[in-house]
């Protein structure tokens, strides 16, 4: 509980049911979510909290009890522990188009991001790298520059490691999916085994709705996806994708 990536709004504990699913940021957190919620609405399920916590409905639906979760950590061995993931290279370049591309384009950063851009332009400005004026955009590469200079785990959750975001070291899962091919299929298992039905949950996934917005030209080459290979060498190695994957972007 002591690490930087711990926080109880990304893990879903049912003890009753002696379920965990850690949820991985920029790997469908948000629709897992959205999905989640829905489902147990129509399903006529309750809030895991109570009116009295000072939570919004969203929240409350999918924060479980600080007892149930340390319970949950305390007894890691009787809970099957779920979670998703996704190709490093997309994954990286996912959290800067959006943290930083999209920002840049509409002239408003996410909230997350305000404090955290004008850094990133002092970085650039003593590196020699461009994206450090005012009003233009952060490349990729600078970011890049940026997230090699910081030790793993003590990144933003949305650009470190997945091991390290998903505590693998510590926690022994029983399924691990890919977003690639699996997504959908965990989904529909995990809500399967809270109550809500299976044909439902893959019915709502056949149309995603909070799909990134892509990017249409090139970003990678040879130098660039050997750069970022070596920031997430152990994700790749550990989650099992292929170091020339990004050809295929």
């Amino acid at each position: 509980m002591s690490r930087k990536h711990f926080s109880p709004y990304k893990a879903y504990v049912r003890r009753e049911l002696k379920l965990g699913v850690c949820l991985n940021p920029k790997v469908g957190t948000t629709t897992f979510r959205k999905v989640l919620v829905e489902g147990m609405q129509i399903a006529g399920m309750k809030p895991i909290l109570s009116r009295l916590w000072p939570l919004n409905l969203t929240r409350r639906y999918t924060t479980s009890p600080p007892n149930d979760i340390l319970h949950a950590l305390v007894n890691a061995h009787q809970y099957r522990f779920h979670c998703f993931v996704r190709n490093p290279y997309a994954r990286v370049l996912s959290a800067w188009n959006d943290k930083f591309g999209d920002g840049h384009k509409s002239g408003k950063y996410a909230r997350s991001m305000v404090k955290l851009i004008p850094v990133v332009r002092r970085f650039a400005a003593e590196q020699g790298l461009p994206g450090s004026e005012e009003n233009t955009l952060i490349p990729f590469t600078t970011f890049l520059s940026y997230v090699e200079s910081q030790d793993e785990g003590t990144r933003n959750q949305h650009w470190d490691t997945q091991r390290s975001v998903l505590f693998s070291d510590l926690i022994q899962y029983d399924r691990v999916y890919t977003m690639e091919d699996e997504f959908a299929l965990g989904v529909a298992d995990i809500l399967e085994e809270i109550g809500i039905p299976r044909s439902w949950v893959e019915k709502k996934l056949e149309r995603p709705e909070n799909a990134s917005r892509k990017i249409n030209e090139p970003v990678y080459t040879d130098e660039i996806a050997e750069r970022v290979f070596n920031i997430y060498r152990d994700d790749f190695s550990e989650f099992g994708y292929d170091i020339d994957s990004w050809q295929k972007r």
